[in-house]
């Protein structure tokens, strides 16, 4: 009897054992099941070694591709380009032209939020285009007479003082772009720029450290678009949860932190690391047509005031030795003359290709007589931050003394150089970069009102520029253009050096990653 009783009871110990352990088992299964949804089951994220160091993230403060390239992924604009470089509606619904051209109605989204839970509202608008037109260099130079008011919650009226057919390209120019903030923002907005960074795009900001780090977090409130993602334009799907995008100047810590892992992308990478990256199995490039670079003449103070002095550098330049030098292989640049890519049929030109890539330094020499040069110091500007920029500027110091100019190149970091760039006094050239135009005529370096650095003073240009805006047609506006080229090669108000394509590489399960003039982030997915 005591037997069968002892027996009984290790057999209910046993039975509560095995049960406590299941319970514990199944316990620590849920548990751990609300820990993965807690941090997020699936939850990505993504680290970026980006190249150069933002001035802002204010986008209507500056048109450094730092600036856009972090901005387009927090806030959006009115309108937004596509793959083609057309207007697409982004925040805007709708928008209806005045029989005159000088009115535009233009209706907004409704059910559109803030980062902050605000909705956005036309007062908004109002207040965001109103900033953007007065300190971009776009809305001073197009939009300068003209005002916009709020007609009710969802439209806003554009009075334009001249009919411009081409506004809403553009009011869609991702350069310098007119973003859409809460007008309590804009308020409080200083010299410096707006102090918080609240907009509609599919990221907002988690953390920034100035000069150092961008931590983007997924808004999970954003209201996406409908129409297929094309460009900077339609749907928005923010797959990663978090994006890290630290700056890193230095291309060799860049490429290695890419071998190692550390960084799931990198951006503009050295090309003498090209042939290693596609030997590489785990890592994959990415490389498309992205602008020009070119050197820029200071037509305000020192020698290059006069077109005689621009003209014998211009005769001066062998493009193929200074492209090679930035960009390396054929592989990474095109030795073309044109302000726009080819793939811009409405306004590719062959106009002022005769005096593009001259190579003729008698002629150079009898130009520099003909001004009367007397050894005057020409300081350029470059920065290694951009190292194309940078090698270039080595090929030009040489070729330019080789026709008997005194050059002394002056190199800074990206943004020390854009302080000097500013004032006329410190320097005679500077080497820069442009992405094309959506639409061409924007360009800030087209415009003597808009003061871009440089400072030109074409009443030609301004008359070309004013006539394609005010143009009937397209045929009419690309035979302008065509016209407006020429002029350009001839007045050269800069001396571009061809075509190129950055270098970008990224870990092989990174999948939807694009370049549509800014970096696009909303579709990357990790696998």
């Amino acid at each position: 009897m005591k037997v069968k009783k002892i027996l009984f009871i290790i057999f209910i110990l046993v039975i509560s054992a095995v049960s406590l352990v299941a319970c514990s088992d199944t316990d620590a299964t849920n548990d751990n099941e609300a820990t993965e949804g807690a941090e997020g089951k699936g939850k990505t994220e993504i680290r970026i070694a980006y190249d150069t160091i933002p001035p802002t993230l204010d986008p209507h403060m500056s048109t450094a591709t730092g600036t856009f390239d972090f901005a387009t992924q927090i806030f959006e604009p009115l309108f937004a380009i596509d793959s083609k470089y057309n207007p697409q509606p982004m925040l805007a619904e709708s928008h209806m032209v005045s029989e005159d051209g000088k009115t535009i109605t233009i209706t907004l989204r409704q059910g559109v939020t803030f980062h902050n839970g605000d909705e956005m509202r036309a007062e908004d608008v109002v207040a965001s285009m109103k900033r953007w037109q007065e300190i971009s260099v776009l809305g001073r130079g197009h939009l300068g007479d003209a005002s916009f008011e709020a007609n009710g919650d969802y439209e806003v009226i554009l009075q334009l003082a001249e009919p411009n057919p081409l506004i809403i390209n553009t009011l869609s120019n991702p350069q310098q772009f007119a973003a859409i903030m809460p007008k309590e923002v804009i308020e409080s907005a200083t010299a410096d720029g707006v102090t918080e960074y609240i907009g509609t795009g599919p990221y907002m900001v988690e953390e920034w450290v100035d000069t150092q780090s961008l931590h983007l977090k997924k808004y999970e409130d954003y209201v996406a678009l409908d129409t297929p993602s094309d460009g900077l334009s339609g749907t928005k799907k923010a797959s990663v949860d978090d994006i890290y995008i630290d700056i890193v100047t230095d291309e060799t810590i860049r490429f290695s932190g890419l071998q190692t892992g550390e960084y799931d992308i990198a951006m503009r990478l050295s090309y003498d690391n090209a042939e290693q990256m596609k030997s590489d199995s785990s890592i994959k490039t990415f490389v498309e047509p992205f602008g020009f670079q070119g050197l820029f003449f200071n037509k305000r103070e020192g020698i290059f005031a006069d077109n005689t002095a621009r003209k014998a550098v211009n005769a001066t330049l062998n493009m193929e030795e200074i492209l090679t030098a930035a960009y390396v292989s054929e592989e990474y640049y095109v030795a073309n003359h044109s302000i726009v890519t080819p793939d811009q049929e409405l306004w590719y030109s062959d106009a002022g290709s005769d005096q593009y890539n001259q190579k003729d330094p008698e002629k150079a020499k009898k130009l520099l007589e003909e001004f009367g040069y007397n050894g005057e110091e020409v300081t350029i500007l470059a920065s290694r931050e951009y190292p194309a920029h940078y090698q270039a500027a080595l090929v030009i110091q040489s070729q330019l003394e080789d026709i008997g100019m005194n050059i002394n190149l002056e190199v800074y970091d990206w943004a020390t150089l854009l302080e000097h760039r500013e004032d006329p006094g410190a320097w005679d050239i500077f080497i820069s970069g442009f992405n094309f135009e959506p639409l061409p005529t924007d360009a800030v370096y087209l415009h003597s009102k808009n003061e871009y650095a440089g400072w030109s003073e074409s009443a030609e240009i301004d008359r070309l520029v004013e006539e394609i805006q005010q143009s009937e047609s397209q045929e009419e506006a690309s035979q302008l253009f065509s016209e407006l080229q020429a002029e350009v090669w001839d007045y050269l108000p800069f001396i571009l050096f061809g075509h190129h394509k950055p270098l970008i590489a990224m870990q092989s399960n990174i999948e939807g990653f694009e370049v549509d003039y800014s970096m696009v982030l909303w579709n990357i997915e990790k696998q």
